[in-house]
């Protein structure tokens, strides 16, 4: 199991663009209920991250999504471990808020000249379409993860029947 995690991690990350993460959130919030430890969901999570970071380059901001994972899992292993839809899409609700205010702050670290509290609430203002595209978008994952497991499931239990 922790090998098709880590192998459908890597596929995410390194499948949709540098900007768009969001089956890579999906697959963190679907592998935390496949994967008993969050130290080995963490490890696999930063094999994949760096994975990606050497290809697509890696920023001084990019140590903000680290920590946004290291922010994430831990709160994905306080909650219900009961594998639902509806539990994984509020797990994929705060999983998206806390990356997008960690990773925002990065980017506000990062990439601007002066600091200002109208700055920063600026380039707050400036990421909500990044933040709602994200989490319509991770939903989306969930949805598709779910219904493949659901169809793998039943596919399962009629091959079980005959």
């Amino acid at each position: 199991m922790n090998i098709s995690i880590l192998l459908l991690l890597l596929v995410s990350k390194l499948s949709s663009s540098f900007i768009n993460i969001s089956p890579f959130i999906a697959t963190i919030i679907i592998g935390s209920y496949f994967i008993n430890s969050k130290y080995h969901l963490l490890i696999m999570i930063c094999i994949a991250q760096f994975i990606s970071d050497m290809s697509f380059g890696m920023h001084i901001s990019s140590i903000f999504v680290y920590i946004s994972y290291f922010c994430i899992v831990p709160i994905l292993y306080l909650t219900e471990k009961n594998f639902s839809l509806v539990n994984s899409l509020i797990k994929a609700v705060y999983a998206n808020i806390i990356f997008f205010f960690i990773s925002n702050f990065g980017h506000f670290i990062s990439f601007n000249e002066y600091y200002s509290l109208p700055i920063f609430f600026e380039s707050y203002e400036a990421g909500i379409p990044f933040g709602i595209n994200l989490l319509l978008s991770t939903l989306f994952f969930i949805f598709i993860y779910h219904a493949l497991l659901a169809i793998s499931n039943k596919q399962l239990v009629s091959s079980w029947l005959k």
